[in-house]
């Protein structure tokens, strides 16, 4: 819903939002490292990174508007596996999508993760919905959490989006004008992002509340079925990417619908030589841009999932301990 294409961003900006985007996904890493996460954890997280790279190809229609939108994930991945870890879980999607499917610019990919990770995962989750959810929520409480917090996350994404676009001094899109097409479709489709969050989570708490962040430290005692989880968001992965995402909304995304509406139906033109010479270079990486062929998302959903088996033996028999 968000992917700033590279026409949105000036060269400076662009920078400025690499060093910003470059810094969090750093300090991302290393305090995950001395969380010291176990192998089953950074394969949930591999497989929920599947999760939402193909949740994220299914466009659901806002049809009464003409436009569409799709899960963001910040705020899902931060309550499953922590802020940190969810944030580079998520910036490490928005780089696939970017560099292999040409999915919002090379230029752009900076304000991308800080908008679409970092807003979600870092600031709301923590400052929202972790005070809401606490032990023994209702599950209605832990769904008004999820609602509450998508759709913050993901209208404070699209201002930021305005901001940007502001700051890059594209003239073509006054920034009142374009801000007022793109917070209220954002509120709509952040609330249907924060209803499937909240929805989610609800299910989780249910049946594996230890699971989930906000509760981890308060359920010591209790002991999570990585593999159950695992293999069901395995699974919903799958199905998403390999069926949900055939029947998904050709409409425009509400940043497309937003950027036509506020031209008037015109497109948005690359200004400088470098916004062109990175959609030309981005074109020429990408191996399917804007997912073309009917199987790619499957395609794309089972090679991160077979790479998380590979790289941490999902599935694989511990060896037994031998008795003297």
């Amino acid at each position: 819903t968000m992917h700033i294409s590279n026409h949105l961003i000036s060269p400076e900006a662009a920078i400025l939002g690499g060093v910003i985007a470059t810094t969090l996904v750093v300090v991302g890493v290393v305090k995950s490292r001395r969380e010291q996460h176990s192998r089953k954890e950074l394969a949930l997280a591999g497989v929920m990174g599947a999760f939402i790279f193909a949740a994220q190809m299914f466009n659901f229609p806002l049809a009464t508007i003409g436009c569409s939108g799709h899960l963001v994930g910040g705020v899902l991945l931060a309550a499953l596996l922590g802020p940190w870890l969810g944030f580079v879980t998520l910036s490490g999607v928005l780089a696939l999508q970017t560099l292999l499917f040409a999915d919002g610019g090379i230029m752009a990919l900076g304000w991308n993760i800080v908008n679409m990770a970092a807003i979600g995962a870092l600031v709301v989750y923590p400052l929202l919905f972790r005070p809401i959810v606490r032990a023994g929520s209702s599950p209605l409480r832990t769904v008004l959490a999820g609602l509450l917090s998508g759709t913050v996350a993901v209208s404070l994404g699209a201002a930021a989006v305005v901001a940007e676009s502001a700051a890059s001094g594209i003239s073509a899109l006054p920034a009142a004008e374009f801000m007022g097409y793109m917070l209220p479709i954002h509120l709509a489709i952040g609330a249907i992002e924060g209803l499937a969050t909240g929805l989610v989570l609800m299910l989780i708490a249910r049946r594996e509340p230890a699971l989930l962040d906000a509760l981890r430290s308060r359920c010591k005692p209790l002991r999570i079925n990585f593999q159950r989880v695992t293999t069901r968001f395995a699974l919903a992965s799958l199905i998403i990417g390999g069926l949900f995402s055939l029947v998904a909304s050709g409409l425009p995304d509400g940043l497309e619908w937003s950027i036509s509406q506020t031209l008037s139906g015109g497109a948005l033109e690359a200004a400088s030589g470098m916004q062109l010479a990175t959609e030309a270079l981005q074109q020429q990486m990408a191996l399917a841009p804007d997912y073309e062929g009917t199987f790619t998302g499957l395609i794309a959903t089972a090679a991160i999932l077979l790479f998380t088996w590979i790289i941490f033996g999902l599935g694989t028999p511990q060896p037994k301990k031998i008795e003297n």
